[in-house]
């Protein structure tokens, strides 16, 4: 299994974080990896929509992606069933709790690859998350934290 796991500290309520993670095409201006999304739709706690991701910079496959909130609390994400499922499956959540200086935010992403490509793909996977999910967290912190300056 490829993962990467980080967690920052953002000066802004649970509820707004969790918020502008639901709005996925909102969410596009601090996650790269969200390149083309085709559809969306939304209903209660939870989005669902089809996109094309980036991953490593480079396009991949037209995938569709489940995000269901819980409230005040966290957001899981998952694929929808496809056949791609025998190659990878990919997991990930945006976790959220009371901090003394606001919301910590705990972000994890993780990718579980068939036996063939998994010895080639876990560290290579694991090395690139460690870095992108940092990123991301950092341009999500920079976002909302400047959002709420007067």
């Amino acid at each position: 299994m490829a993962f990467g796991e980080v967690s920052t500290v953002i000066r802004r309520p649970a509820e707004e974080i969790l918020g502008f993670i639901m709005d996925v095409e909102a969410y596009r201006v601090v996650d790269p990896r969200l390149k083309t999304i085709k559809w969306v739709r939304r209903g209660h706690n939870e989005t669902v929509f089809r996109f094309r991701p980036r991953l490593m910079g480079l396009p991949g496959p037209m995938t569709t992606q489940r995000v269901v909130l819980t409230p005040g609390e966290r957001v899981d994400i998952s694929g929808e069933p496809s056949a791609m499922d025998r190659v990878a499956v990919f997991e990930a959540l945006l976790e959220c709790t009371a901090d003394a200086g606001g919301t910590r935010v705990r972000r994890r992403l993780e990718f579980r690859f068939a036996r063939p490509l998994a010895w080639l793909l876990d560290p290579l996977f694991t090395r690139w998350l460690a870095k992108d999910i940092a990123a991301e967290l950092g341009r999500l912190k920079a976002h909302l934290e400047r959002e709420s300056r007067p």
